[in-house]
C-alpha cells in the first residue's frame, strides 16, 4: 500500500499519523461547532428575543458562511485551514459578547471559519494520501459525526444554566490550540499532478454530475435541518426537561454516526451502493414524516434516532461520486447551500404556520424530492453507478 508520492503507507513518517489524529480531533471539534446553535436554540432565542423566522435566518447565515469558505478554500490547505481556524478562534471571542443584533454577522463569519477548516481538512488528508484517501477520510468522517452527536450532552450545562458565554470561550481556546498546531506543525503536500488529476475523473459519472450535486444539497439540507431544529422541537413537546430535548439531538447524530460506521465496511459491497442509496433516501422520507405525525416526547426521541440511521450513509455516499468528478472546494459549497436554505425555509414556514410542525415540512419535502431524483435520473445508469468506487 502506497501514499501519493508512491511510498508504502508503512513507511509514512509518524508525523503524519500524529497530524491526521490531531486533524481529526479538530475535525470532532468543528461537528460540535455545527450543532452548537441547534442546541443552544433555545437559551440564545430567549435571551435574544428571536422568532423562529429570525433564528431560522442565524441558520441561513451560519450555513452560507460554510458555503462561502468552502468557495474559499484554495489549493494551499494548510493555509486554508490556518484562516479558517482564526475566523474561528475571533468570531468564537465575539459571540460570548454578542447581542441581539451582531449575533447575526458573526454567526456568518463562525460558519465561514467553519467551512474553511473542513473543506481543507478533507482536501488536505485526500491530497496526502492519493488513491488510498478512503481509509483516512472515512476516520474523518466519523470523528466529525462522534463531534456532533457528543455536542448536545455536553453542552447541557449551559443549556440548564442559560449562560453560554463559558461555552464561546472554551471553542475559542481549543481552535487556537489547532491554529498554532496547523501552523507550526503542518505542511503542505505536493501538488498532484495532472496524470493524477485525470485519474481521479470517472466518466462513468460524469454524466450525473448535475443530479448528484442536487441530491447531495438536499442531503446536506435534510441533516442541517433536523440537527438544527430538534433540541427546540422536542423542548417545546417537553418544556419541563431540557435533558430530553438535548438527547433528543444526541440520538440523531448518534444514528448518524453508527449507520456511517456500518456502511463503511464490507457490507455496502454485499448490499449494493444503490440499494443502500435506495433504501435510505426512502427511510429519510418516512421518519421524518414520522416526526411531524408524532407528538410524545418518547417518540420523537425513537424517531429522531431513526432519521440519523437512514440519513447518515447520503452524503458521505453522494459525496464519493462527486470528489471522483470534481476534487474541488465549490462541490462542498454547492452542497452546502441546502444547509443554508432549508434551516431557513424551516423557521420561516413555523413561523407563518405556527408551528414547528409544519416547519418540519421542509426537510421532508426535501427528502421526497431525492426519492423522486433518484427514480428519474438514475434507472437508466445502475450499473455504472453500482461499480464505481467508493470514497468517503
Amino acid at each position: 500500500m502506497t501514499n501519493q508520492s508512491g511510498a508504502p503507507l508503512e513507511s509514512i513518517p509518524s508525523r503524519w499519523s500524529v497530524s491526521s489524529l490531531v486533524l481529526g480531533t479538530g475535525f470532532g471539534l468543528t461537528g460540535a461547532g455545527t450543532v452548537m446553535l441547534g442546541v443552544l436554540l433555545p437559551v440564545l432565542s430567549q435571551k435574544w428575543g428571536l422568532k423562529d423566522d429570525a433564528a431560522g435566518f442565524l441558520f441561513f447565515l451560519q450555513f452560507l458562511g460554510s458555503s462561502l469558505g468552502a468557495i474559499l478554500t484554495g489549493a494551499n490547505r494548510v493555509r486554508s485551514i490556518l484562516t479558517g481556524y482564526g475566523l474561528l478562534v475571533v468570531s468564537a471571542c465575539a459571540l460570548a459578547f454578542a447581542g441581539p443584533h451582531t449575533s447575526f454577522a458573526i454567526f456568518f463569519f463562525f460558519g465561514t471559519g467553519l467551512g474553511m477548516a473542513m473543506t481543507a481538512t478533507s482536501l488536505l488528508i485526500s491530497d496526502r494520501y492519493g488513491e488510498h484517501r478512503a481509509v483516512l477520510l472515512e476516520r474523518l468522517n466519523f470523528a466529525w459525526a462522534a463531534g456532533a452527536t457528543a455536542a448536545p450532552l455536553l453542552f447541557l450545562p449551559f443549556l440548564r444554566s442559560a449562560n453560554p458565554r463559558p461555552l464561546f470561550f472554551l471553542f475559542q481556546g481549543l481552535f487556537l490550540l489547532l491554529f498554532a498546531w496547523v501552523l507550526f506543525r503542518e505542511r503542505q503536500p505536493r501538488a498532484p499532478s495532472p496524470l493524477d488529476e485525470s485519474r481521479r475523473r470517472s466518466p462513468a459519472i460524469a454524466g450525473f454530475l448535475l443530479p448528484l450535486v442536487v441530491l447531495a444539497t438536499c442531503a446536506v439540507g435534510v441533516e442541517s435541518s433536523l440537527s438544527g431544529w430538534l433540541t427546540t422541537y422536542s423542548h417545546r413537546a417537553d418544556p419541563e426537561h431540557a435533558g430530553a430535548a438535548a438527547l433528543t439531538t444526541s440520538l440523531f447524530w448518534l444514528g448518524i454516526m453508527v449507520s456511517r460506521l456500518t456502511f463503511s465496511t464490507s457490507l455496502l459491497a454485499i448490499i449494493g451502493r444503490q440499494r443502500v442509496l435506495r433504501a435510505t433516501l426512502w427511510g429519510a422520507a418516512a421518519s421524518v414524516a414520522l416526526l411531524i405525525a408524532v407528538h410524545t416526547p418518547a417518540l420523537i426521541q425513537v424517531a429522531s434516532g431513526l432519521a440519523g440511521v437512514c440519513i447518515g450513509p447520503l452524503y458521505p455516499l453522494l459525496l464519493s461520486f462527486l470528489l471522483e468528478r470534481s476534487p474541488r472546494g465549490w462541490i462542498f459549497a454547492v452542497a452546502g447551500m441546502g444547509s443554508a436554505f432549508f434551516p431557513w425555509l424551516t423557521g420561516l414556514l413555523s413561523a407563518h404556520l405556527g408551528g414547528l410542525r409544519y416547519g418540519l415540512i421542509a426537510p421532508c419535502g426535501a427528502a421526497l424530492l431525492m426519492v423522486l431524483l433518484l427514480a428519474l435520473c438514475f434507472r437508466p445508469a445502475r450499473s455504472s453507478i453500482q461499480g464505481a468506487p467508493l470514497h468517503p
